[in-house]
């Protein structure tokens, strides 16, 4: 029987019910100038038509595993990828990431002039749309890699034998911090030697960002950069790194580290983080209470991506929260809306004077018409009427409120104050009660 020989990389492509940014994640794969690879694409229980996407290539590389349970996380699919693998190397890329052409050129180069087990490309990850936010990941000052610098799997390689010796991936029942990090970190006290590629070639559009990614699959994002690449990767590179200089100018580049004492278990923000994104819903609907009389939500620390900066105190001790850095910020708020409400916010202030009038409302993804006015004690209440038949069809419980602010700004840019926070309206208490 005569074997295929095996491919200088396998590549592993973990995916959940998302088809759309998967087959573009798939084409970028197909696109590379390293062309000896096989690519196991791994459904996590996949109930969508991700199937029959991998097969509408027609490229006998690509291989379509689908597991029979959920596992909630890519470790899963992950070490299925490893059991099959018959690469030298490893790589893995998130099914709503993008590489660059040369990739996994830049990595095997890396590979062979380094001897390195654990190799990582330059990552940049963009924030939510409108932010402005940028991070970079992927290189190591002074060459030297500790478990501080995290760089996400899209941007990690190695090889089949350091996945072998350190047992593949953990659940997050197992895994410290994250299960990607959990993975980096045990290769890392495993012995294995880590190099970096210094070319950027990921990247990265976090779910994990994006409230209710999954939900809305949008993959607009990640079109536009794939159309891009191909026009001319080098110019895009070339751009994309310009927006990330931008960011660092402006208070926008992201620092990506991870605390050297932690001993968080992954599992601990893995629910909230599946939540937020949307890939998995979250909160019990019967928990959601029937407006009888006027509710008052309080300021809270509620997950909230880059929606929103964390509580402050006005000068009476009441709690507030800027919205931003991120032009668009969401409250969840657990009430049935099966008659009409009123829903007023407290607006405590506006980094512009105006910026409150250009603001919009919606709820559960509908535009509502909202007006404002002077609250007695300063500030605003901005109200709107919601009423059922308004709603998106089964989306009722909970309430899902967006604002939206044409832009953020920095008090230092408006001579305000010394801070460098990018903000758009301060919101204390939010209050519903039946009309």
């Amino acid at each position: 029987m005569n074997l295929a020989p095996a491919p200088t990389f396998s590549v592993i492509v973990a995916t959940y019910n998302w088809s759309a940014a998967l087959r573009l994640a798939l084409a970028s794969v197909l696109e590379q100038t390293e062309h000896d690879f096989e690519l196991l694409v791994i459904g996590d229980h996949c109930s969508d038509d991700s199937e029959a996407v991998v097969r509408s290539f027609g490229d006998s590389r690509l291989v379509w595993v689908n597991l029979e349970r959920n596992c909630g996380s890519q470790w899963g699919p992950n070490n299925t990828g490893l059991s099959m693998a018959r690469g030298r190397y490893i790589a893995y890329l998130g099914h709503d990431d993008l590489w660059a052409p040369g990739h996994l050129r830049a990595a095997r180069e890396t590979f062979e002039r380094t001897g390195a087990d654990v190799v990582a490309a330059v990552c940049l990850l963009y924030g939510p749309p409108s932010s402005g936010l940028r991070a970079v990941t992927g290189f190591f000052p002074n060459d030297r890699f500790t478990p501080r610098h995290f760089f996400p799997p899209s941007s990690l390689l190695h090889t089949r034998q350091i996945a072998r010796d350190v047992g593949g991936w953990v659940g997050p029942d197992e895994a410290r911090v994250a299960v990607d990090y959990e993975f980096i970190v045990r290769c890392h006290e495993a012995g294995a030697a880590f190099a970096m590629t210094g070319q950027l070639s990921v990247f990265k559009f976090n779910a994990a960002w994006r409230r209710n990614a999954y939900r809305r699959r949008d993959v607009g994002e990640q079109s536009a950069c794939l159309s891009a690449l191909r026009e001319d990767s080098q110019a895009h590179l070339q751009r994309e790194l310009t927006t990330a200089l931008r960011a660092a100018s402006e208070d926008r580049l992201l620092r990506i580290e991870t605390p050297m004492s932690t001993s968080d278990k992954a599992s601990a923000g893995a629910v909230l983080n599946q939540t937020f994104k949307g890939s998995h819903h979250g909160g019990d609907p019967s928990d959601c209470l029937h407006v009888n009389q006027p509710i008052r939500f309080p300021c809270e620390n509620e997950s909230a991506g880059f929606e929103w900066h964390s509580i402050e105190q006005d000068g009476n001790g009441s709690a507030f929260r800027w919205s931003g850095p991120a032009c668009r910020s969401a409250r969840l708020l657990p009430v049935h809306v099966d008659r009409p409400l009123m829903l007023t916010l407290q607006v405590v202030n506006e980094i512009q004077a105006g910026l409150l009038a250009e603001s919009h409302l919606s709820v559960n993804g509908r535009a509502v018409e909202a007006r404002h006015r002077p609250a007695a004690g300063g500030g605003f209440l901005w109200t709107a009427h919601i009423a059922p038949d308004e709603l998106p069809s089964g989306e009722r419980a909970p309430l899902l409120l967006t604002l939206s602010v044409p832009a953020t700004h920095r008090p230092i840019d408006l001579d305000i104050n010394s801070d460098r926070r990018w903000l758009g309206l301060a919101i204390g208490w939010i209050e519903i009660e039946p009309t």
